[in-house]
This record gives C-alpha cells, structure tokens and sequence, in this order.
C-alpha cells in the first residue's frame, strides 16, 4: 500500500524533475538506496512491477537510476488510465491492464476510495480503522492472469527480473502464478502486513515462511504504512534474495 505521504513525496519529486531537479537524501534509512545496489549488484533487466496502480514504483525506481525494463501490471481502470500516462514518454516502461494472480479469471476488485488500498479480499476493520480513507466506495470486474503464462510477451528467457509484488493481500495467489518464472528472479519485493488487514490474506511470518520455502531469504525491510492514531507499524516492503 502507498500510504497518502508517499504519494505526496512521489508527485513533488516528478514536479521536480520535471524542471529538471533530483530530490535525494530523505529516506533516513537509505532502503532505496540499497535497492538500487541490489538491482545492479544482481544484473536486473527487466522489473515486474505487480499491482502498479498509478506508476508510483516505477517511478521511484526511474529516480534511483535504474533505466532498464519496468513492466506494470495494473487491473483496475481509472489506476491504469493514470499509469499510461505515466508511462507513455518512457519507452522502457510498458503498462499492461490486467491482474495477477494463482488462475486466468474474470474476478471482482473492490475499488477503495484511496486507490491504493484496492483488493480482491474484504478488507478489515483494523485496516479501516487504521486508514479511514482507505474504504470500498465500489467493484469492478478485471481480468487477472498466471505470471507465467503472460510473461513471455514481455521477459526472454535469460533476462534476470526483479519482482515487486504490492498486492494487497494477494500475493500469495500472484507467488502460486509465478511457476517457473522465478528461476529467473534473483530478487523479489513483497508487501508484507503486520497485522491481518484483509480477509484471508498472510501476514509477514506467513509471507516470510512461503518464500523462504522457494527458496529466497529476506535481506530488507521499509517500513510503508502505519496506524493513524497510534502510529503502529501495519505494513512494509520486505526485499528477498535467492539463495
């Protein structure tokens, strides 16, 4: 999830590229930075950015340097209409409109009045609670697909991806659809949640042991999204490397 501060730091950092300015050093953990030492240290060429929204990964990821490959996979339409714009001046960067997930199906997204918070699950109390801004306000139907059975129109078989998965609480359904698509992927990001925010979705310690058991370790961690009121970590990004 990008939280509402995140989305404002995005949209003042382009503003400020656009006229030709780089804003650098406010992330005081330096995660960013060792993102970027990551993708360069394992020869990322391609990313696969799932659950793109409106391009603000991507766009993060233009501003650490990276120039290769960013392939967005966005279902939902007002999202995707924003992160073609996004895309439509960088001919490295390709927004492709459909979800991922464990099975190719026609599935209901419920669409949260902040966007980001949009999931194919109920979302909870303790995550309205946390983030009033983040309720349903409506549904959608999409179109949600295997990662390996739509990869291969966009990765050749010795490219070397990075795979960022911010799904709200589907990436499970999207690491069941990635088959052998991962034999090509040294590096991995998943949104994690410290707290049950959706039902039926994992939780770190879940997302953490099912990666662990394909064979991945986890080597980072940025803090993403926290409580309103009590400041309480909810969710982060956990970066995974294979073994």
């Amino acid at each position: 999830m990008a939280h509402p501060a995140q989305v404002l730091k995005a949209a003042i950092r382009k503003a400020a590229n656009a006229l030709g300015y780089d804003i650098v050093g406010y992330d005081g953990n330096n995660a960013r930075q060792r993102l970027a030492g990551l993708l360069e240290r394992h020869g990322i060429g391609v990313i696969l950015d799932v659950g793109a929204n409106e391009g603000h990964f991507a766009w993060d990821m233009r501003e650490l340097g990276y120039r290769g490959r960013i392939i967005s996979f966005e279902p939902m339409a007002e999202a995707f209409a924003q992160l073609q714009k996004a895309a439509a001046g960088d001919p490295n960067w390709q927004a492709v409109h459909c979800g991922l997930g464990a099975r190719d199906e026609q599935k209901t997204l419920n669409v949260a009045a902040n966007s980001q918070s949009s999931s194919f699950l109920p979302m909870l109390d303790a995550h309205r609670q946390a983030a009033p801004e983040s309720g349903y306000q409506r549904q959608e139907q999409v179109i949600v697909r295997r990662l390996d059975g739509v990869v291969s129109a966009y990765c050749g078989p010795s490219d070397r991806a990075f795979l960022k998965v911010d799904t709200q609480g589907f990436e499970r359904q999207v690491m069941e659809g990635a088959g052998t698509v991962l034999m090509q992927v040294p590096l991995m990001q998943l949104e994690c949640s410290l707290v049950p925010l959706y039902a039926g979705s994992d939780t770190i310690e879940d997302l953490i042991g099912l990666v662990r058991a394909l064979g991945y370790d986890p080597v980072d961690i940025q803090p993403t999204f926290h409580h309103g009121d009590s400041g309480h970590l909810m969710q982060a990004d956990v970066l995974f490397v294979r073994r």
